[in-house]
């Protein structure tokens, strides 16, 4: 894993980052992590690689293992295997953008991590060049920094969704929104995997 500065917490990178099911590197933005933090900075550290870990690991139908179950079939546009699973995480990033912990779920994010979390995600991108990022809800699209860029839509033929478009150092960088999985119209997702497929295509498992 490449050394991150800024970040408080640091990302589940995957091992086949940009060469496994995609032959991009995407990178998937969470909003926030939440529960009590540990006294131990270095648990609060790797909490995000805890966390994907364990589901990929040790899947027992917990709250935000739901969530990510119902992502990757999002992405997959169907139920994935045990062995699918580990391949589609281990070819992703997964970052929380905001740097503290919130009370509870559907909570608003902890802004008093504002400034740090802004330095942290530049710094990642700066560091992992994602070449797509896919935004978990309305409210993380619309908090995140603009940085100058632009915004655009993608239609399919479901529906169209926003995409924000970062110049990080020259590059393009697309983000597109979509509703978060644990919220009632984010869990259609056979409906979210047209627009997934527009934006990053088809996970290759094979």
């Amino acid at each position: 894993m490449k050394e991150l500065k800024k970040a408080r917490i640091i990302p589940w990178v995957g091992e086949n980052y940009g060469t496994g099911v995609y032959d991009k590197k995407v990178l998937i933005l969470g909003e926030s992590h939440y529960g009590e933090p540990s006294e131990n900075e270095d648990d609060n550290r790797t909490q995000t690689i805890d966390v994907v870990t364990e589901f990929i690991e040790d899947y027992r139908g917990d709250g935000y293992q739901q969530t990510f179950l119902c992502f990757e079939r999002a992405l997959a546009g169907r139920e994935i295997n045990e062995e699918e699973r580990r391949k589609l995480w281990n070819s992703v990033m997964f970052y929380n953008y905001f740097q503290l912990e919130t009370s509870g779920p559907r909570q608003h994010p902890n802004m008093d991590s504002a400034k740090m979390s802004e330095e942290a995600f530049r710094e990642l991108l700066e560091v992992y060049q994602p070449e797509a990022i896919i935004m978990w809800g309305v409210r993380l699209f619309d908090l995140t920094p603009a940085w100058g860029g632009h915004e655009t839509k993608l239609t399919t033929e479901v529906g169209e969704t926003r995409i924000w478009h970062y110049n990080i150092n020259g590059h393009d960088i697309p983000a597109m929104m979509v509703y978060h999985p644990s919220s009632p119209d984010g869990k259609s997702w056979p409906y979210w995997h047209h627009f997934h497929k527009a934006f990053i295509g088809e996970p290759k498992f094979d």
